[in-house]
């Protein structure tokens, strides 16, 4: 039975064959226009979002409404994978409502898979599963179904140029579903067996404005995600990947008949109707390949760690792969587990781990580099409709008290129970039933409406991380977030639920870096089957990962189980998506992730006073205001900084490597390295590019990341026994504590490490690069970590006999005594200065 969904969280290894990766590059494929602004909200502009792919088509005239004024426009069609794209349209009429929002005059949106340059047949459409719209109404318009077999049944009405598919026949008016792999269905309750109702990706729905415009977010899947159209998969023998389509099917006032749509119901019938489907304006899609590998039997290097990194390793892996003769595969893994596997060493295991926080090894032992290769940050993501449409609400802001708010469970429907029961579990009657009736909300997003019960509930992912950590740090910075979670209430009498007060949940925690569920509260939705019982995470369960965050929300669908079907046997809880026009989900995810998959992002009130959205230029300002921590050449990424204009949940992502691996592996990630901080820097959409999400690495930082390779090219300095040398950290744990408006970063039993809280030293930018490359803070420089910085522009060829030049050139220099020293410096201060830096081009952003 072909399966709707392949593993999520498997490691990515994104490996394309050589050749296709060479020949996209030669014909100029990954030289694409660049992002800029917000990469969360630069589509909304208006621009193909840099894609270079924009198609758009005008509709026909049909035998009752007139769609030839309609022009629909794709944002992007070609190297697509997994992502959202933006369809908007004009010249439409606008939508006129019945019982439920969409009446009449809509757009109903499918993605389809085939061959054939005509575009799709009805039977490879995904579509059927649709939602039924309240009330009643609706009909078959979101079902497979072309005519009821009962002709008696005036609320279906028949069209009377469907032959292929009559309700007298085989198939009874349903339209079979053949999948791309598998067999076909020919019925309602199997078509379960590809897709359903909570996993599909089509449109039924999606309404045209007063001025006959409209705009909808829609969620494409690649064969990475779902085999059931196959899209991007390269089949045996073949060279190219399966493209498919978008199909949009226009709505108007008739019905196939020509019978005028009742303004009670609404239309009845089904866009795979004969004549609904003769409308349809067919979009093709082409995907880049998946599942394509790189040379086998090549050398491997693996890596792991932060999602951070994901988008970015996703797009420079295979440049590495084809370039440097080396496949650098990447396991997302949480931040204490990567740390944990570059420190154990074990045969076989990465020996780079993508971290926020530094990794610090045991005295005696070699120490590591810190390479800084990419800006990032965390975001909240969002997927809330204008009540009544399809179109996005341009902006949302939230204060650090709001968020502590979601993440306690302190809103009444955040915990299990009837919609029609207000007040849930222990918490006081007066806190409000949902985040968007707080007035604290209210206030900072005027003119905000609330679209439906119990929706808008956080969807965090279930392991820690240092993002996670961040994130805390940052609630417990803020004097509001900071007493809400120590119980105090706030202004209008919300207070925190009791149970985060628990010693084993306290919220005000400062080693928190998860998201804990505390609150016992739990519902029995059907008395008669005790066993199905809802709790408070099956209200709102754990997402996988900050990717897995970000498609909830995109689906508008949190997989929450609160529903029982009794008709199974034997008897679930299943759930539901939202429903068109009212969607509201929020989650925790990163820039990149949230950017591919085309979520708005909420501005974030920081310790300035501003609210900010994630560009890349607020997250520059965030990184050039941060100090060094108590390992040197790390930043500590304290969010409670006064920095006006920057992001707050900005963080920097390091590369950690031991100086203890063996020379090729050192040499092999140096490589990596000096790609991710060079040519990787390049912003744009394609293969070795920086995806949009990122913001370029400042020349500090570039610098920094250089010499780093360098030092881990020289490998471990000798140093006394039961002494490490980590860059200023003695073996001693590193604490991050987020007080004020400067933290403190300080090294348990280290020396020479620096503080980094108001007095600290400032390093805009990031810090020295002599620093990065792991000495101690004002002390001596063991060899092989002097400063010789490279131009960043290209992936260098590095071998060992570089650095018997590095050696000697040091020895030369010790000679030399004063006079050389400070000729050095200079001429390290000139080349850092001249050091040509990338322009971003100001267009908008696309999904990588």
């Amino acid at each position: 039975m072909a399966a709707r969904e392949k593993t999520a969280g498997r490691p990515v290894l994104v490996r394309f064959c050589g050749v296709l990766t060479a020949a996209l590059a030669a014909v100029g494929l990954v030289l694409l226009p660049v992002p800029s602004g917000n990469p969360a909200h630069a589509a909304d502009s208006g621009s193909d979002s840099g894609s270079g792919s924009a198609v758009t088509k005008s509709g026909t005239k049909g035998p009752y409404d007139d769609f030839s004024g309609l022009k629909v426009t794709v944002e992007q069609t070609k190297g697509l994978r997994s992502q959202a794209v933006r369809v908007s349209w004009t010249g439409g009429q606008p939508t006129l409502t019945a019982s439920g929002p969409f009446g009449a005059d809509y757009l109903q949106i499918m993605q389809c898979w085939g061959n054939s340059p005509d575009g799709p047949d009805r039977t490879q459409c995904e579509f059927g599963q649709g939602p039924l719209l309240s009330a009643g109404a609706g009909g078959l318009v979101s079902q497979r179904q072309v005519g009821n077999p009962s002709a008696q049944d005036v609320n279906h009405l028949y069209d009377p140029a469907e032959t292929e598919y009559p309700r007298e026949g085989p198939t009874r008016g349903f339209i079979p579903f053949q999948p791309a792999v598998g067999d076909a269905v020919s019925d309602q309750t199997n078509l379960g067996t590809y897709f359903s109702n909570q996993n599909t990706n089509e449109q039924p729905y999606n309404s045209t404005g007063a001025d006959g415009s409209g705009q909808s977010i829609f969620h494409l899947d690649s064969s990475a995600d779902s085999d059931v159209l196959n899209c991007g998969a390269v089949a045996e023998g073949e060279t190219q990947p399966q493209p498919c389509w978008l199909v949009v099917v226009p709505r108007g006032t008739h019905e196939p008949d020509g019978t005028v749509f009742k303004s009670s119901a609404g239309l009845l019938t089904s866009a795979l109707s004969a004549s609904n489907w003769a409308q349809r304006i067919v979009f093709r899609l082409d995907f880049a390949p998946n599942e394509s590998f790189c040379p086998i039997g090549q050398l491997e290097r693996p890596t792991t760690g932060s999602e951070m990194i994901q988008e970015a390793m996703g797009a420079w892996e295979p440049s590495l792969c084809t370039g440097e003769k080396i496949t650098y595969s990447y396991d997302q893994q949480s931040d204490d587990v990567a740390r944990d596997l570059v420190l154990g060493g074990a045969e076989g295991s990465a020996g780079l781990a993508f971290i926020q926080r530094p990794v610090q090894p045991p005295p005696g032992s070699a120490p590591f580099v810190h390479a800084p290769v990419a800006i990032s940050g965390l975001v909240i993501g969002y997927n809330i409709e204008v009540s009544g449409s399809s179109v996005q609400v341009p902006r949302l802001r939230l204060n650090a008290r709001l968020v502590a708010k979601l993440l306690t469970q302190s809103y009444h429907c955040d915990l299990p129970g009837p919609n029609s029961q207000v007040f849930r579990g222990k918490l006081p009657q007066t806190n409000p039933t949902t985040l968007y009736q707080d007035p604290e909300f209210k206030a900072l997003n005027a003119g905000f409406r609330g679209i439906g019960p119990c929706q808008g509930g956080l969807i965090v992912p279930q392991n820690p991380s240092d993002a996670g950590a961040q994130l805390w740090r940052w609630l417990r910075s803020d004097p509001d977030a900071a007493n809400f979670l120590k119980g105090k209430p706030d202004p209008w009498g919300m207070k925190i639920n009791a149970s985060f007060l628990d010693e084993h949940a306290d919220a005000a925690d400062s080693t928190l870096a998860d998201f804990p569920r505390p609150d016992p509260t739990a519902w029995v939705p059907a008395p008669d089957h005790p066993d199905l019982t809802v709790n408070g995470v099956g209200v709102n369960p754990f997402g996988g990962s900050l990717h897995d965050d970000a498609t909830r929300v995109r689906d508008a669908y949190n997989q929450a189980l609160t529903t029982p079907d009794l008709l199974n046997q034997p008897p679930k809880l299943t759930g539901n998506p939202q429903q068109p026009g009212m969607r509201f989900e929020i989650g925790l995810t990163d820039v990149a992730t949230a950017t591919r998959y085309r979520l708005g992002t909420a501005e974030l009130l920081n310790a300035h006073g501003d609210f900010v959205s994630p560009t890349i230029d607020a997250m520059t300002k965030a990184v050039n205001a941060m100090k060094e921590s108590g390992t040197s050449g790390v930043l500590d990424q304290n969010p409670a900084l006064r920095t006006p204009g920057a992001y707050p949940l900005t963080s920097v992502t390091y590369a950690a490597a031991s100086t203890g691996l063996d020379a090729k592996a050192r040499s092999d990630y140096a490589t990596l390295i000096r790609f991710a901080a060079g040519s990787g820097q390049t912003p744009g959409i394609g293969l070795g590019l920086l995806p949009p999400g990122y913001a370029p690495l400042t020349p500090a930082l570039k610098e920094q990341a250089q010499a780093a390779a360098t030092r881990l090219m020289a490998g471990a300095p000798s140093v006394p026994a039961g002494q490490s040398d980590n860059g200023g950290a003695s073996g001693g744990s590193m604490s991050f504590t987020g007080g004020g408006s400067g933290g403190t970063a300080s090294s348990g039993g280290g020396t020479g490490g620096t503080s980094a809280g108001t007095g600290g030293t400032p390093s805009p930018g990031g810090t020295p690069a002599a620093s990065a490359a792991g000495g101690t803070s004002g002390g001596s420089t063991p060899p092989g970590s002097h400063n010789v910085a490279e131009s960043g522009s290209s992936t260098p060829g590095i071998i060992l006999g570089a650095v018997r030049w590095v050696l000697l050139i040091v020895l030369v220099a010790g000679v030399a005594g004063s006079l050389g020293g400070p000729l050095l410096m200079r001429a390290g201060a000139v080349h850092g200065t001249g050091r040509k830096l990338l322009s971003l081009n100001r267009g908008n952003r696309k999904t990588p």
